[in-house]
């Protein structure tokens, strides 16, 4: 297998040190990091590479010197001298980890000639964690920057042990190659794609930008096998799962929480009226419409249970009626109880205030579809109890 360096670290690196042009350390890590044909993007003060942050994304790794002298005209110049200079240094230093950190998911090496177990001591403090498979390490400056190797090994070391890091750099490398490669085929069928696709969904009647969304994204993802991903990086044993930590991650997957739920409306939006919730289950193209502002929704009620109301049998998991759609750590509850046979209806304008987040796909179009069958049922009566005691009442097992 090729290193994992060279196979999934394809972007620019970050350095921040004041001593990039004339300091032998420095100089000699970023020509091992050219070396491994990896562009470097220089900063010589903290405020030129915050003020760059933008137009870094998807860096490989970050290398920041904890000592910063050059930052004259950053701070007032009495502030930047003795004890008070230096902790105001360092927190620069900190700031700009977390600001990284937002935007790229990359390792960050902290380097110093000063004592490594203070500076780690200060990162605790401020919670910015280095210890375990965490993403901040602090280094010596003259062990990392002068012996040749040591930051590609760290590296590959960091990759190996944390699936988490793993898969996210072969994601992010084959979306980039895939998105890339999709606009151009569209670009090279047809220069006005964009153009046509948005009238023509303009026409049908949809929100002609979220089916653009859709559009893309369908059309990158079918195109994503991972097919390359080292399965064996991934099948590892661990400690056994806390249920708390899974509960969380469930509630990730199912529910989005964001600004931007509150900026459209879409199937799957959820309300929460007195202390009882609202699913939205009108599909997406009467509801995204732009031609009406103020669109009509349906909502099913929903009601937090206790388990007893649920029908649960190991290991098939939670059994839903026909007439419900069972919903887990929705609001912070163990269990929501949505029944289909309470259908309200209301305009948007009268609900949108009361929205707490919107079920992901492909979970709502699961609940739609369960819903779609349910009203199928409309005009076929239902089995009398009376019937279906006599076909289960006293019964032999069959041979």
């Amino acid at each position: 297998m090729v290193g994992l360096f060279k196979e999934l670290c394809k972007g620019p690196v970050v350095v921040v040190d004041d001593g990039i042009d004339d300091e032998p350390q420095i100089k000699q890590l970023i020509k091992e990091i050219e070396s491994n044909n990896l562009p470097v993007l220089g900063f010589k003060t903290i405020a030129d590479a915050r003020n760059k942050l933008n137009g870094i994304l998807f860096s490989n790794f970050f290398i920041i010197d904890w000592r910063m002298d050059d930052t004259k005209g950053e701070k007032p110049l009495e502030v930047q001298t003795g004890t008070t200079g230096e902790a105001m240094l360092e927190q620069e230093v900190m700031d700009l980890i977390r600001e990284f950190q937002k935007i790229c998911l990359a390792p960050i090496f902290i380097l110093s000639n000063f004592n490594t177990e203070d500076i780690v001591s200060k990162l605790k403090v401020a919670g910015i964690i280095t210890d375990g498979k965490n993403y901040v390490f602090v280094e010596n400056k003259n062990v990392l920057c002068t012996t040749h190797g040591s930051l590609v090994a760290k590296i590959e070391t960091w990759i190996k042990e944390s699936p988490h890091i793993y898969l996210a750099k072969c994601w992010t490398n084959e979306w980039l190659s895939r998105n890339t490669k999709i606009f151009w085929d569209l670009f090279d069928i047809n220069h006005s794609w964009p153009v046509s696709f948005y009238h023509s969904f303009k026409k049908d009647g949809v929100d002609p930008i979220l089916a653009l969304r859709d559009t893309i994204f369908q059309l990158v993802s079918s195109e994503i096998s991972l097919s390359l991903v080292d399965e064996t990086l991934l099948n590892l044993d661990i400690e056994e799962d806390d249920v708390e930590s899974l509960k969380k991650l469930y509630t990730r997957l199912v529910y989005i929480c964001n600004d931007d739920i509150k900026k459209e409306i879409r199937p799957g939006d959820i309300f929460k009226k007195d202390n009882s919730y609202y699913l939205n289950i009108r599909p997406e193209c009467d509801t995204t419409t732009r031609a009406d502002p103020d669109p009509e929704i349906y909502l099913l009620k929903g009601d937090v249970k206790a388990h007893s109301d649920v029908n649960y049998k190991s290991p098939y998991g939670i059994l839903e009626r026909e007439n419900q759609i069972v919903m887990l750590f929705l609001d912070g509850n163990d269990i929501v109880v949505f029944d289909k046979r309470k259908l309200s209806q209301g305009n948007y304008s009268k609900w949108k205030d009361y929205k707490i987040c919107r079920v992901a796909t492909p979970f709502i179009t699961k609940y739609r579809h369960s819903y779609s069958s349910y009203l199928g049922r409309f005009g076929v009566p239902s089995y009398p109890i009376q019937i279906v005691d006599s076909i289960f009442k006293n019964k032999k097992p069959s041979s």
